[in-house]
């Protein structure tokens, strides 16, 4: 399989004029995938991106949570997929403890949206995936359940890419990720608050839901994959932050890097 893999928003929690919220694209032969429905998803109304969505292949979205900064971009389809199916594949009841149809029926209706679910020009189909092994045009995603604030789930994609955020720091995820072509890991903090006894309680607060850029790359190393791009990252850091981030995690797994919102990788 040959793919394209594009971060359309790299940033988490508050979107900036630089890093939109959390969003991915997986453009294959045989479809197109994405992940999470930040508002980076509105950078696929560049025209550069029209003719992936005006292809003939399916269209399906992974949600790894229901946070809003991971699905407040679903109110968006409309604008760039309009008359189209998207297959949207949030978290089983059995991993959230919620009913998948219910909790975006409840995102996407007034007064919050024009529209409600049903009545959307995109045909959405609600179709949940638990944990183990999907196929979803002939292509094998399998989903794992991760620790989080709220449970939310990471996803591979056969072996070419793992796509884990929102989550602390879990050793399965390196077992999950062996061998993979690509893992995209969030990263809220460097790491060297743990040494410092002055921001230790940052470190301490951050691991509770979320992971470092160090503690990411000792999970790519562990795993053996091939690169690693460090994903919702803090937009309360500033740029000098987090390219003490990518320096951290590349003293432990050298081919890390940091991606700028639409930034392409071939995988």
């Amino acid at each position: 399989m040959t793919a394209i893999f594009t971060l359309l928003g790299t940033g988490g929690w508050i979107p900036t004029p630089r890093r939109e919220t959390t969003c991915a694209l997986l453009s294959m032969p045989e479809a197109l995938f994405l992940f999470d429905a930040g508002t980076g998803l509105s950078r696929l109304l560049e025209e550069r991106f029209s003719r992936e969505l005006k292809a003939e292949r399916e269209i399906h979205m992974f949600l790894s949570h229901y946070h809003l900064d991971h699905v407040a971009g679903l109110v968006y389809l409309p604008a760039m997929l309009k008359g189209c199916t998207v297959h949207l594949h949030p978290p089983a009841a059995e991993v959230t403890g919620l009913d998948p149809l219910e909790v975006i029926a409840s995102i996407i209706r007034k007064p919050f949206n024009p529209t409600s679910l049903a009545d959307m020009p995109v045909d959405i189909l609600v179709e949940p995936v638990g944990e183990g092994e999907h196929s979803f045009c002939g292509v094998s995603v399998r989903v794992r359940r991760q620790v989080h604030a709220d449970a939310s789930v990471a996803f591979r994609v056969g072996d070419h890419l793992v796509f884990a955020t929102d989550t602390s720091v879990d050793p399965g995820t390196a077992a999950f990720s062996a061998g993979v072509r690509l893992l995209v890991h969030e990263a809220w903090i460097d790491g060297l608050e743990e040494e410092d006894p002055a921001t230790e309680y940052i470190a301490r607060e951050t691991y509770v839901a979320h992971t470092s850029a160090r503690q990411a790359a000792a999970l790519a190393a562990e795993a053996g994959v091939g690169e690693l791009v460090l994903c919702h990252l803090n937009p309360l850091r500033s740029d000098d932050y987090h390219q003490q981030m990518l320096d951290s995690a590349r003293h432990i797994f050298l081919p890390t890097m940091i991606l700028e919102d639409g930034e392409e990788l071939s995988i």
